[in-house]
């Protein structure tokens, strides 16, 4: 139970955040965003990187949300969903990192 809690928790708020992100991307490379050496570089790879990381950050959680509903299939114990979620979820964190760095260099290295 913990497990499907801990991953539907995370899906819902991570599909809002990437919703929020990607209709009112930050503008000012100073505040809040995704910001990496290479997103700062410039203001077309910042603006770029915002879009990006936000569809990302979608996509992740969605993949979550389906593999919270699998956890409820699976009944796995409190200790063994609590790992399994956080395994999942910083797997995500640097998908998103990892997918959106590979973009930003091949759209303008």
């Amino acid at each position: 139970m913990t497990f499907t809690l801990i991953l539907f928790t995370f899906s819902i708020i991570f599909i809002f955040v990437g919703l929020i992100e990607y209709i009112f991307p930050p503008k000012d490379r100073n505040q809040k965003g995704y910001r990496t050496k290479n997103s700062l570089g410039s203001q077309e790879r910042w603006d770029f990187a915002q879009k990006y990381s936000a569809k990302m950050i979608i996509i992740s959680a969605l993949c979550s949300l389906i593999i919270s509903i699998i956890g409820t299939i699976l009944h796995l114990n409190d200790n063994e969903g609590f790992i399994a979620a956080i395994i999942v979820i910083v797997f995500f964190i640097f998908f998103i990192r990892q997918k959106t760095e590979r973009a930003i260099k091949n759209k303008f290295d």
